[in-house]
């Protein structure tokens, strides 16, 4: 006969095992759940979604845009969009090959967030509304809201033979390098990235399949908070427990 408390235990590990292995995107997650409060920092503030914007910025998707082109749709799709497409021709002082377009469901305070946050970070091209088709049948066209990018290079980690020959290996450079990016856009440009999921990271490797480098994605609602005064030591701190509880429900 089991003990009431060994019962407890393996429903506990029953329960994480089933949020680890439904937890994909971690935009699904309620980062409020995890076992320590890691966004109740004092230097950390609202979301880019809330009280931060201004009325500029709630007009960023006011203008029809004009010379966008779609491309190919990509199978990456978050949350709060209906896709992210390649354009098929050069777009203004840019080359299609530079550019990701994502279409947003809503143009609303969470798309408006988006905007501000890939602007603060260099990362923001254009946005305003477009005729999509839906399901790629022209007659059912209509305006939706949408933001072109710039388009990250490399692939996520799962996709690359560095992550077969060695994944814990690989992690643990990767951390190394994303922690570095995640701090400097905390301090310098008041953008904090928290939505560590594996799938939002790209990294690109060298000729021998090495590590080159590292590039965090998606910075959309509700990963993406403003940042107060804060220093590098701190930033710091904050991401070494963040991966460490985060990361592991996305692999």
């Amino acid at each position: 006969m089991y003990s009431a408390n060994y019962i407890l235990f393996i429903l506990h590990i029953l329960s994480i095992f089933t949020t680890a292995s439904y937890a994909r995107p971690t935009r699904k997650l309620n980062i409020q759940d995890l076992k320590e409060d890691l966004m109740a920092q004092p230097w950390i503030g609202p979301p880019y979604s809330d009280s931060n914007l201004e009325e500029e910025d709630k007009k960023v998707f006011e203008k029809t845009l004009q010379g966008v082109e779609l491309g190919a749709k990509l199978p990456d799709r978050g949350l709060f969009n209906t896709g992210l497409y390649k354009l098929d021709k050069d777009y203004k002082n840019h080359k299609a090959s530079e550019i990701v377009v994502k279409c947003m469901r809503q143009n609303d305070n969470k798309a408006w967030g988006e905007v501000k946050a890939l602007k603060a970070v260099g990362y923001f091209i254009d946005s305003g509304m477009l005729l999509v088709a839906k399901n790629g049948q022209h007659k059912d066209s209509k305006p939706t809201p949408v933001i072109l990018m710039r388009r990250i290079p490399g692939d996520i980690p799962p996709n690359t033979p560095l992550w077969t020959k060695g994944r814990t290996q690989l992690l643990h450079d990767i951390k190394a390098k994303a922690k570095e990016e995640v701090i400097t856009w905390a301090v310098d440009k008041k953008v904090l990235v928290s939505d560590f999921n594996i799938e939002n990271i790209h990294i690109v490797l060298t000729a021998e399949d090495t590590l080159e480098s590292v590039f965090v994605l998606d910075f959309g609602w509700p990963g993406v908070y403003t940042v107060l005064t804060v220093d590098r030591e701190k930033v710091a701190a904050w991401f070494d427990k963040q991966w460490k509880e985060f990361l592991p429900l996305t692999l």
